[in-house]
């Protein structure tokens, strides 16, 4: 006020501006006018607390973060107090790249294609659009390339027309840009049309959507993917004797278990489901939903904040370990028939022992049972001309053959506190919305 005067209801908003310059700016601007005396009802000695009187440097400081509190006292009753805090800066300072392209050594993943976004009102728009661009960057070579893809992104109105050219710097996006401005097709640009926009729905693969080193890539490249994992493998290390990144890097030696075992290759796979949506989330994406498939729900749970992390790795490391009682001699396949096809099929008599395991579309199903009984009905169904194929598991999920398990489960999983959660989950098991205190160990039975 003594700088500004009385601003009414501005004058919250106007502290707030002049907090946030502050620290942008690193000063701590304007000394307090008119008072020579501070009160004397306030203990200022001891306390920390100081009038400021002159303008006073605020720099960043690596060790500890600046923050600012905004009080505003309204005489109709306002009382509010705002905390501000600068943002976290030293990563990303660490690996801004220049339109040439260069990066810390250290940094990798800033040599990787990102996405430069265009868009105009029709197809002639983003092209003058993608030329305009062009231009632009090269008559600025030394802007920043981080920023450049950053503003693009998220500071231009995006049209109905778009394209996206992946570059890892601005001397590949120009070429792009031009292959673009002329209607050229170009390896590095996408071109299409926007749809309506729909709401995002996160679906969590289960067992059999495996492949070796799995992991490798994004634990390099992606500071969320990485830092996930990590979690993942201390919530997991309390039921585990192996470590999870040495399974997703794909390591050779002692101590690291094959990934065909299921009690590594499940808990590995909800480690991927986990990281992987942490990854969309670090991006902006949020789920307005989330579906798993068998294995997939327990990290769509614990997504959906329904099951804590702990408590996902506990379900999905306990559960496979009871798993591997009954692995082995059974076996799964997914067959191109609809649900009222195979379920007439599995009722002739020589195909006892066989279980629908789990519809996964109009003419997608799966079965499953004893090994041999399973590879013959591949076999029998591809002579007929009926696409069917195994799928990378080693016993019967879904089925009869894992009963021997059930209370060891129960008792294994006994004391689980699932909760509302944050976003809605759809289970696979029932078809309806999940209700949070329903993802009790019989449930997970059931899945």
């Amino acid at each position: 006020k003594s700088n500004i005067g009385h601003t009414q209801a501005a004058a919250g908003v106007l502290g707030v501006i002049k907090m946030v310059l502050a620290l942008e700016r690193e000063l701590l601007p304007n000394r307090t006018l008119h008072v020579e005396q501070p009160s004397e009802q306030i203990e200022w000695a001891g306390s920390g607390l100081a009038l400021l009187q002159e303008a006073r440097p605020w720099p960043r400081d690596a060790s500890r973060v600046r923050r600012a509190g905004v009080s505003s006292f309204g005489i109709s009753g306002t009382n509010a107090h705002v905390v501000l805090e600068e943002a976290s800066t030293p990563r990303a300072a660490a690996s801004k790249r220049k339109s040439d392209g260069a990066v810390p050594e250290q940094d990798a993943a800033a040599a990787l294609p990102i996405p430069l976004l265009l868009s105009g009102r029709d197809a002639a728009a983003l092209r003058a659009q993608a030329l305009r661009w062009a231009d632009w960057l090269e008559t600025h070579p030394d802007a920043e390339w981080d920023d450049v893809l950053s503003t693009a992104a998220l500071h231009r109105t995006h049209f109905g027309s778009r394209a996206c050219v992946m570059a890892c710097n601005a001397q590949v996006a120009t070429e792009a840009l031009r292959a673009l401005g002329a209607g050229r097709p170009h390896a590095a640009v996408s071109q299409g049309e926007a749809r309506e926009r729909g709401r995002v729905v996160f679906v969590f693969p289960g067992q059999g959507s495996q492949w070796p080193c799995m992991g490798r890539a994004l634990l390099g490249q992606s500071l969320a993917f990485a830092e996930t994992i990590a979690a993942c493998e201390a919530a997991l290390g309390r039921y585990t004797d192996w470590s999870l990144t040495a399974v997703l890097r794909g390591d050779d030696g002692n101590g690291v278990p094959p990934l065909e075992r299921v009690d590594v290759v499940q808990p590995a796979l909800f480690a991927m489901n986990v990281a992987l949506a942490a990854v969309w989330r670090s991006l902006g994406l949020e789920p307005a939903a989330v579906v798993g498939h068998s294995q997939g729900e327990i990290a769509a749970a614990v997504v959906a904040g329904i099951v804590s992390l702990e408590e996902g790795a506990r379900v999905v490391a306990l559960r496979s370990r009871l798993l591997r009682r009954v692995s082995g001699s059974g076996g799964m396949a997914t067959t191109e028939l609809a649900l009222e096809t195979v379920e007439e099929r599995l009722r002739a008599a020589r195909w006892s022992g066989l279980s629908l395991a789990a519809v996964n579309g109009a003419i997608s199903t799966v079965v499953s049972g004893r090994r041999e009984l399973v590879e013959r009905w591949v076999t029998e169904l591809s002579k007929q001309g009926v696409f069917s194929r195994l799928v990378n598991v080693d016993y019967a999920a879904h089925s009869t053959e894992v009963d021997p398990i059930l209370a060891d489960l129960e008792r294994e999983l006994s004391g689980l506190s699932p909760q509302a959660g944050q976003v809605p989950m759809i289970s696979t098991v029932t078809g309806a919305r999940c209700e949070g205190s329903t993802l009790d160990a019989a449930y997970w039975y059931r899945n």
